[in-house]
């Protein structure tokens, strides 16, 4: 079975744009034809989760959350970094 793997970055910064460290980034892939798929990963010292996840096929988007927070859905786009702000 072939697989597709999508790396990109999300920043998380507290309303005066400063990057807030350890904090969970979720991320809920959807797909034309495949059931939606989650993964996690926890913001480092600068603020960033790096996401790089195999899919069964190329999600077209992707909705981000901050902790339970959901933040909006995105076109997915390879090597693409987006900012949140808590």
């Amino acid at each position: 079975m072939l697989t597709t793997m999508v790396s990109f970055a999300v920043h998380v910064v507290d309303g005066e744009g400063i990057p807030v460290p350890s904090v969970e980034v979720g991320a809920r892939y959807r797909y034309p034809t495949a059931p939606r798929t989650w993964s996690a990963e926890y913001t480092d010292g600068d603020g960033c989760a790096r996401f790089r996840d195999e899919h069964v096929e190329p999600p077209s988007e992707v909705c981000l959350f901050v902790g339970e927070q959901e933040c909006g859905t995105h076109a997915l786009a390879e090597a693409a970094e987006y900012v949140l702000e808590m």
